[in-house]
């Protein structure tokens, strides 16, 4: 697939969600095919760190955005579904700081820089 190494790392801790939260075999297979990509990646980095920060900051995304997939607005109400967006914007952020983290430390990818944007 060659994905830059910090987008791999992300990619994987989604599907390593998705796998222990779903358990498809579908998402059993993305979470392998990713696992593979990683091995070679992790003989020259060690991004265990990053990578559960990524696995941590994707679950609380997961867990903010659960009840709005879900189709519950009426039930959580504007108000709370406003008070999520943001601190979903708030871990996005978080995100966002680690994937760059994993860039800079690899020196493989791009930086993701944002301009003018609500989650800088």
């Amino acid at each position: 697939m060659e994905y830059p190494i910090a987008e791999l790392c992300d990619r994987y801790s989604i599907a390593s969600l998705k796998s222990a939260r779903i358990g498809s075999d579908e998402c059993t297979q993305e979470k392998e095919t990713l696992v593979r990509e990683l091995i070679q990646v992790m003989g020259k980095y060690d991004l265990r760190k990053e990578i559960q920060e990524l696995i941590n900051i994707n679950a609380e995304i997961w867990d903010l955005e659960a009840a709005i997939r879900q189709g519950k607005d009426e039930e959580l109400g504007l108000e709370e579904i406003g008070r999520r967006a943001i601190a979903i914007r708030g871990k996005n952020k978080i995100r966002i700081e680690i994937k760059n983290r994993i860039t800079e430390k690899t020196g493989n990818g791009f930086k993701d820089i944002k301009k003018n944007h609500i989650s800088v």
